[in-house]
């Protein structure tokens, strides 16, 4: 089609018909038979196009004389030699009807975060590995790790990586294209382009991208026909050499509600943990989180070891008792935050209340070598005798039922052990409590020593 609009050229047709009947050129039966219920349908560089409502109509026009006659008076309009092209209207709406209506554009929100960047993550042995696969795969796209799959609890850096992963991309590549989005996002973007018919699009703009960085993928789980598109768009993806990165908050193998085969693509890539900082990172995140503000309050080593201690479960805990002593301080505006004021802001706090009766894999594994007289180290070792090989199952058992931690986690606290390892030991001891009366009586006897009989 050409840039004329319906409006200029009913009036070029409107003028040229008008010329037309006042030449008299035909006679007026003929001309309101055959001529004046034409229309102009486009015009393309010297070309016009007309259309006609019948066979009748398109022969009148294409004799010699007739066509001869057009071209003049419509050449007259235009100010140009003008060739004209007689066509049957209903060959065109035909033609028309079956064109593909255009495809709407679709554009995917930029939600990456500034502020998270591989130079403001702390790396330390707790989450080393993943730092590592994280910045490996911004700088080598689908190579080597695809997918890669961070798991761990929540709070311990898997966002911050996804978005350093992002930001990296974004400075260094900046013509590679880059999503991320949390899962329940996804499924939102799913349901709402399936009401608007927009899913194809929708679709096709994800196949686009170079890197899609999704959040907590254990979200999706029951959520059947996200599922189905999400895994189409992965194998689309993966087989494009697209890098995939995922987070989750368990390994692959303990997804509940994800397709059987989505799990087993996730499995095929890298799985790396992250799992809670040790002293050394949780004091640098404390530092780190400090930069800048030095001048604004003044905190003594002690202090920061204090919490580092106590709080470092994940990043999100060290971060709020920090947040929260520094309001404390402004607020009573002391001299130095030194470790006595720190120990009355954190008093009540549960974090640091009977900390020697809060349950802990620690205290398990304490527990057990009490019991049968062994070490923390022979429990973790790789000794496979009988008497420590039952008192590491019992130690795994119980930090599975009662903490309900992954089985990656818990493999993590005894010796690096494999999560499927851990499964093992775990089924092990299940089916050996149910058919061994002396197992159940010493786990029943470890639990009521930890109180949790």
């Amino acid at each position: 089609m050409s840039t004329y609009v319906k409006n200029n050229l009913n009036s070029i047709w409107n003028q040229t018909l008008t010329l037309i009947e006042g030449s008299d050129y035909f006679d007026s039966a003929t001309f309101n038979a055959f001529i004046v219920n034409s229309t102009l349908y486009d015009i393309i560089d010297d070309l016009a196009i007309i259309l006609v409502p019948s066979v009748i109509n398109k022969k009148v026009f294409e004799s010699v004389e007739c066509l001869s006659f057009v071209q003049q008076k419509l050449s007259e309009v235009m100010d140009q030699t003008m060739q004209c092209e007689v066509r049957l209207k209903k060959d065109i709406d035909a033609a028309n009807a079956n064109q593909p209506a255009p495809k709407k554009e679709v554009i995917l929100e930029d939600k990456l975060l500034d502020k998270y960047t591989f130079d403001n993550f702390i790396v330390g042995q707790s989450n080393r590995e993943s730092h590592a696969a994280a910045l490996s795969c911004a700088m080598t796209p689908g190579k080597f790790f695809n997918p890669l799959f961070i798991f761990g609890n929540s709070g311990l850096g898997k966002t911050h990586l996804l978005h350093a992963i992002g930001n990296y991309v974004k400075q260094n590549q900046p013509d590679k294209k880059v999503l991320y989005i949390y899962s329940e996002d996804f499924i939102t973007l799913v349901v709402n382009s399936i009401k608007d018919k927009t899913i194809e699009e929708v679709k096709e703009a994800i196949c686009n991208v170079d890197y899609l960085l999704i959040d907590d993928i254990q979200r999706l789980a029951q959520w059947g026909r996200s599922q189905e598109i999400f895994f189409n768009l992965y194998n689309k993806l993966i087989s494009n050499d697209k890098q995939v990165i995922i987070t989750s908050d368990i390994h692959p193998s303990e997804l509940k509600g994800i397709e059987t085969r989505l799990i087993s693509r996730f499995s095929s890539g890298l799985s790396v943990g992250i799992d809670s900082p040790e002293f050394e990172t949780a004091y640098a995140i404390l530092e780190k989180k400090l930069e800048g503000r030095q001048e604004e309050v003044l905190v003594q080593r002690e202090v920061l070891e204090y919490i580092a201690n106590r709080f470092s479960a994940d990043v999100r805990s060290l971060e709020g008792a920090l947040n929260n002593l520094i309001f404390k301080a402004i607020l009573f505006n002391p001299e130095i935050i030194d470790l006595k004021f720190a120990v009355e802001v954190f008093k009540e706090n549960p974090a640091v209340v009977n900390q020697d009766d809060t349950l802990s894999v620690m205290r398990i594994k304490k527990a057990v070598c009490e019991f049968y007289g062994l070490t923390r180290q022979q429990i973790e070792s790789k000794s496979r005798t009988k008497s420590i090989s039952n008192a590491r199952h019992i130690a795994i058992y119980l930090c599975r039922k009662h903490m309900d931690l992954p089985f990656s986690k818990i493999g993590a606290e005894f010796g690096g052990r494999d999560h499927s390892t851990i499964m093992s030991s775990y089924d092990k001891m299940t089916k050996s409590i149910k058919q061994n009366d002396m197992t159940a009586q010493a786990v029943g006897k470890i639990e009521s020593k930890l109180g949790i009989s």
